[in-house]
């Protein structure tokens, strides 16, 4: 009993302490909570910022990637769709009449030359329905008046007659327009489309450089060029063209190159899709592109318009799916595709023809009945209902003169 009286005191004195401390600890532990809070949004923050441009870039790719399938959803391999439909109507022809054979090999043969001609167009004047075909496929189209942004298909229209004010005196204009014809090609955007992948991620480097990006940016940058691609300034050599073309003439200028992705941007009309009653449910861009669609520059008008103008076309980078799925498409139009070359002109009252692929409701040539008949009354077949075989014979024979 003594020993508990002699420690009751301290033991008194104990939980007064402890009590005291817990009651001095209770604000001490709540700030810390707070803490905790703060460091997780500061991370989440500083995650949002970082994953931002990575972000922006792929979104960027999905949307080019969506535009080349749905291009290629459309009618998969569409010039070797049209190339089937000719053949098969091309059969069709001569088993129905043999003297057809001259008119199937002059349309095979015309078929084989605008393909040819279509793919470089330096054999082919720019009036040429082939050069006008295939532009469709590779320059802009589209012009903003109030801007005076023009598309690249109507500076192609125009430069005939813009050359004179950018050449030197005694300088040949007519020499030019080959080389011209040859960057609006769709082999010129075939070019550019190989080109595109390896360099723009590079091109996206010096942008991003000059632009006091961050490294996680300029990564994020160069990563995205390679799909996306990315658009040179040369501004910097503008100093270099004088004595070229008139000081002044020209007050901007760059290059777009595309990327692995980059579809392109092109005057031929969108490929439709359309309900039971007519109205569209669907549109599909066009792709391709050329070196000429690369091109963005100012021009200054006043010194052949007479009046202060500056006329602005704004390039457009393709990449290297995208110009092979343009070609595809012009030489789908170019023999004889209707859907594949719509200029999209009044639109208004005329819309686009559905896109609808050439091997739509196909079907392999049919013999007529009285194919090998002699015609003679104890055929099957009535007299003068068998094919023309004297006229099989001619064909034949002018196929050899």
């Amino acid at each position: 009993m003594a020993v508990q009286k002699t420690l009751r005191p301290y033991a008194t004195t104990g939980i007064a302490i402890v009590g005291a401390g817990l009651i001095a600890a209770t604000p001490v532990t709540a700030p810390l909570a707070n803490v905790t809070t703060m460091r997780d949004v500061a991370l989440t923050s500083a995650l949002t910022d970082a994953m931002a441009p990575w972000i922006a870039q792929y979104n960027t790719a999905a949307e080019n990637a969506t535009v080349l399938i749905n291009n290629y959803n459309v009618a998969p391999n569409v010039a070797f769709q049209q190339l089937i439909a000719n053949a098969q109507s091309w059969i069709q022809q001569v088993l129905d009449d043999p003297s057809k054979i001259p008119d199937v090999v002059n349309e095979m043969q015309e078929n084989l030359r605008a393909v040819t001609n279509g793919y470089s167009l330096l054999n082919v004047a720019a009036d040429d329905p082939i050069a006008a075909t295939a532009v469709l496929h590779t320059l802009s189209g589209g012009a903003d008046l109030s801007t005076f942004t023009l598309g690249h298909s109507l500076m192609f229209t125009l430069l005939p007659q813009l050359l004179p004010a950018f050449l030197p005196p005694g300088t040949d204009a007519d020499a030019i327009l080959p080389i011209i014809n040859f960057i609006a090609s769709p082999m010129s955007g075939m070019i550019m489309g190989m080109l595109g992948p390896g360099l723009s991620p590079w091109i996206a480097m010096m942008n991003s450089i000059n632009d006091g990006d961050n490294l996680n940016e300029i990564l994020a940058n160069m990563t995205g060029a390679y799909f996306n691609g990315a658009t040179l300034n040369l501004d910097f050599i503008l100093p270099m063209l004088d004595g070229v073309v008139p000081p002044g003439t020209i007050s901007h200028l760059d290059f777009a190159f595309g990327g692995l992705l980059t579809p392109g941007s092109v005057a031929n009309a969108d490929y439709t899709y359309y309900d039971a009653s007519g109205n569209i449910v669907d549109a599909v861009p066009a792709v391709g592109g050329s070196i000429f669609n690369s091109l963005g520059l100012a021009i200054d008008a006043s010194g052949f318009l007479g009046v202060p103008l500056t006329l602005t076309v704004e390039s457009q980078a393709v990449g290297p799916i995208g110009a092979m799925m343009g070609w595809n498409q012009a030489m789908a139009g170019l023999m004889g595709g209707s859907p594949w070359n719509w200029d999209g002109k009044n639109v208004a009252t005329s819309p686009a023809p559905p896109a609808e692929p050439p091997l739509a409701g196909m079907s392999l040539p049919i013999i007529p009945t009285d194919f090998f008949d002699d015609g003679g009354s104890g055929g099957s077949a009535q007299a003068g209902d068998s094919a023309d075989w004297s006229a099989f014979m001619d064909a034949i024979a002018a196929l050899n003169p």
